[in-house]
C-alpha cells in the first residue's frame, strides 16, 4: 500500500503501534491510534518518541466509536484490539470508511474468547464485500479484506 491510513483500536502501551507506525512511515502513510485511558496513551507516546516514530502517529484518547465517526479519511488497515464488547460497535463505525482492498485484523478471537468475539466473527462475515479467515495463531486472529461491490456507496479515498 502506498501512503496507507492505518487505524489501531486499543493503543494500550504502544507495542503494536510501534510496528504499525514503522510500516506507515516506510510507505508514506500514517497511524491513528485510539485509547480510552489517557495514562496508557501517554506512555505509548513516550515509547513512540524513543523509537523515533512519534511524527508518524496521531494519538487519540476517548470513545473509539465516536472518534472513528469523526475521522475525515478512508482506512486501508485496521487493527482491532480493545475491549471485546466494542469489537462490533467499532466494526459498524469503521466499515463505511474502508477503502477498497482494506485489511482488518482482530486479535484475541480464540482466547479468551466469549460471546463478544463470536458476535464480531459473525458480523464481519455478514458485511458486504468482506472475505475473512480465522487463524489459530497466538490467541487467534481474524483477518479480513474489503473489496466493495459495485455502487456500494462506500467512502472513497
Amino acid at each position: 500500500m502506498q501512503a496507507p491510513n492505518i487505524l489501531e483500536l486499543g493503543t494500550s502501551f504502544g507495542y503494536s503501534g510501534i510496528w504499525l507506525a514503522e510500516a506507515a512511515r516506510a510507505s508514506g502513510g500514517r497511524l491513528t491510534t485510539m485509547e480510552l485511558h489517557d495514562y496508557k496513551s501517554a506512555y505509548a507516546q513516550e515509547m513512540a518518541i524513543k523509537a523515533g516514530l512519534a511524527e508518524s502517529i496521531d494519538f487519540k484518547v476517548g470513545d473509539a466509536v465516536q472518534m472513528i465517526d469523526e475521522l475525515p479519511f478512508g482506512l486501508d488497515f485496521v487493527l482491532v484490539d480493545l475491549w471485546k464488547d466494542l469489537y462490533v460497535p467499532c466494526l459498524e463505525a469503521f466499515y463505511p470508511k474502508l477503502n477498497p482492498g482494506a485489511i482488518i485484523v482482530a486479535d484475541n478471537m480464540l482466547r479468551p474468547g466469549g460471546e463478544d468475539v463470536k458476535r464480531y466473527g459473525k458480523a464481519i462475515r455478514a458485511m458486504p464485500g468482506i472475505t475473512s479467515v480465522l487463524l489459530p495463531v497466538g490467541t487467534g486472529i481474524e483477518i479480513s479484506r474489503f473489496e466493495p461491490i459495485e455502487a456500494s456507496g462506500h467512502f472513497k479515498k
